[in-house]
């Protein structure tokens, strides 16, 4: 048990690179991945285009190839360190499986509340920051969270550039100690810990996004008496709509 311990204290700053490792390429992939899900929404065909063959690109691409292209290409032109490489190359693959879960969570914006907006004359930028991005939140974050599961996991990668992360200071322990299994059971043992943590956070977002945007959206609207069924597209305007026009007016 002393020994467990003492490998757990000896592989916490490999954990804690990890987790900065991951915290950073989300933070680099998942704004990237917003704004690719708004050129796939747009009009512009010739934008489309472009945004759908560097989605599926890096896509298509593994993550470690990403990461070689990135750290042994891109430093014959700007100097990037082994962190920087590892946030740029994962950012990348994350933005591009994010790009369809935004895609997906803006085209699912009721039309009756952008067309209610537009009609109050807001800017694009009001109807994106007030309409379209709380409600792509609602939606998007259980997905979002198996991202970062699927990303911590990635940064295990980083090992093959030399990186310091959880497997690779299980490893380089290992083989200081010529105990290799013991390093690498406990790491996967953090890996587990910080996964089922973040599944946990996954599920209660996807709680809370079928509370928010109605898990009732399958059931059946009621009858009224005497009448028919209404229109599921019949969308009442925004009273956050409502309030903006009025502050603006």
């Amino acid at each position: 048990m002393q020994e467990f311990f003492s490998l757990v204290v000896a592989l916490l700053p490999g954990l804690w690179t990890s987790i900065l490792m991951a915290a950073a390429s989300v933070a680099v992939g998942i704004p990237l991945g917003f704004f690719a899900g708004l050129a796939l929404n747009s009009q512009r065909r010739w934008l489309r285009i472009i945004v759908i063959v560097l989605v599926e690109t890096f896509r298509g691409f593994p993550a470690l190839l990403t990461l070689y292209l990135v750290y042994f290409g891109l430093t014959n032109f700007v100097t990037l360190d082994r962190f920087a490489s590892i946030m740029v190359a994962f950012g990348l693959t994350t933005a591009a499986y994010t790009a369809e879960i935004f895609r997906a969570s803006i085209a699912s914006v009721p039309k009756g509340q952008i067309e209610a907006a537009e009609a109050l004359a807001l800017s694009k930028t009001d109807i994106t920051l007030r309409i379209i991005v709380p409600h792509v939140l609602n939606i998007a974050v259980p997905p979002l969270i198996g991202i970062v599961i699927i990303t911590f996991q990635g940064t295990a990668l980083a090992y093959a550039i030399g990186g310091k992360e959880l497997l690779g200071s299980a490893y380089s322990i290992g083989m200081t100690n010529l105990r290799v299994l013991e390093p690498l059971l406990v790491a996967g043992l953090l890996y587990l810990l910080v996964t089922s943590l973040l599944g946990w956070m996954e599920v209660l977002a996807d709680r809370r996004a079928e509370r928010i945007t109605g898990s009732t959206a399958h059931r059946k609207p009621p009858r009224k008496r005497g009448g028919s069924r209404r229109r599921p597209d019949a969308v009442a305007p925004n009273t956050r709509v409502v309030n903006i026009a009025a502050a603006n007016s």
